[in-house]
């Protein structure tokens, strides 16, 4: 018996052989596609309404600081009460934000402070739910699929990154922008749906007699004192800075590189999902065959590639190609650090690892999104990205001088 389990586990498609994971993964797929709509949609009409690169930034500031202010304390709060509570809570917050904005359009009333008060109030949202949600995944399946559950949460966000600006495209341009607003915050209610009638696997609850400073501090000190923790964890806020929020300014790369409709970003925003799909489908693979430290350089050298490719000229296509590396760079690189932080917690503590691992990413997107919005202001798309190619090159020839990066291979 327990051989036949431990060779059931291996198999790729393990984690979808229980019903609540499918169930969940089906919406979750679903509902990231409608928002990568949105993000498609809204940083294009808030590019037209402005002219200025800048405000994307100041956009995903508004919607993003919210949430780095709050992770750390999510994360506390994820290891004590029940995940399924706090992600029913949050969408359904992030839901009646997104109708809000629908609203104000189509009444006419849209305006810059109008999407970013409505981006606000999705970020104290998602600052509640990001830890929760990566730390739920596992209460979805037995234990031997737990890393299965990781891998496939990976590529239903990827698959929304492909399908989602690819949708936008055609929505947009047949149905306007309101309809994608609408379509996203719909299908809020079909995850809200499957969140009330699964019932997940009971995972162990820290004791609220803790005080919440103290549950962080014990989180951050697990954090610290692992060293591959620390470094992906510092990784990932400096990729984010410098690889992730190329997606917040693909309005105005599209625009002002290119010289393209603003809504033109749909399709590098595809190109991106594209290279990230791919990357999942064989990413795993890969990660069996070379160890993860070779794996993270690659993913780094990807990343130096991207915005070398978007400005090595003015023809779109070449600026989808980047955009298409742009996403292998980030799965390939996501896949790593999220299946070692995942593995390597104790339950118990996964959700406030997980909450400064995303804490990283969440803080890094709109301080390069709004310092390239500005610098693209200032000196224009093609300096700017060869500014962000050179930072990243820095840091990985550090990293190879230094051999950081050895601490992602596990001791053997």
């Amino acid at each position: 018996m327990t051989v036949t389990t431990h060779a059931a586990s291996t198999k790729p498609s393990s984690a979808l052989r229980h019903r609540r994971f499918v169930a969940f993964f089906t919406a979750a797929a679903i509902s990231n596609a409608a928002g990568w709509m949105q993000l498609v949609a809204v940083p294009a009409l808030l590019y037209d309404l402005t002219g200025q690169a800048k405000w994307l930034g100041i956009s995903s500031l508004a919607s993003l600081v919210p949430a780095v202010l709050l992770t750390p304390y999510a994360g506390v709060l994820a290891d004590r009460l029940q995940r399924r509570v706090i992600l029913i809570v949050t969408q359904s917050v992030q839901m009646s934000a997104t109708f809000t904005l629908w609203g104000l359009y189509t009444t006419g009333h849209i305006s810059t402070t109008a999407i970013l008060c409505t981006g606000l109030v999705g970020g104290v949202a998602t600052g509640f739910q990001t830890a929760a949600w990566q730390a739920f995944i596992p209460s979805l399946v037995p234990r031997e699929a737990m890393m299965d559950a990781v891998r496939l949460n990976s590529t239903q966000f990827t698959i929304a990154r492909a399908v989602g600006p690819a949708a936008a495209g055609s929505v947009v341009l047949q149905l306007g922008t309101g309809a994608a607003i609408f379509i996203n915050a719909a299908t809020f209610a079909l995850v809200i749906g499957v969140l009330i009638v699964i019932r997940p696997v009971p995972t162990t609850v820290v004791s609220s007699g803790e005080r919440a400073r103290d549950a962080m501090r014990v989180g951050a000190s697990y954090v610290w004192h692992h060293p591959a923790v620390r470094l992906a964890t510092l990784l990932s806020f400096f990729t984010a800075i410098t690889g992730q929020s190329l997606q917040y300014i693909a309005a105005a790369v599209s625009s002002r590189h290119f010289g393209r409709p603003s809504q033109d970003n749909a399709w590098l925003l595809t190109s991106l999902g594209v290279g990230a799909f791919l990357a999942s489908l064989v990413g795993y693979r890969l990660a069996r065959r070379y160890s993860r430290r070779l794996m993270m350089q690659l993913a780094l050298g990807m990343y130096i590639l991207a915005p070398l490719l978007i400005v090595a000229t003015h023809r779109f296509w070449i600026g989808m190609l980047g955009y298409f590396v742009g996403g292998l760079a980030h799965l390939t690189f996501a896949v790593q650090v999220n299946t070692l932080i995942q593995s390597d917690t104790p339950d118990h503590l996964r959700g406030r690892a997980m909450s400064f691992y995303l804490l990283g990413i969440l803080a890094g997107i709109p301080i390069g999104s709004l310092a390239m919005g500005s610098l693209i202001d200032s000196v224009g798309v093609r300096t700017t990205l060869l500014v962000d190619a050179a930072l990243i090159l820095a840091v990985a020839a550090c990293l190879q001088a230094t051999d950081r990066l050895r601490v992602f291979n596990p001791p053997t």
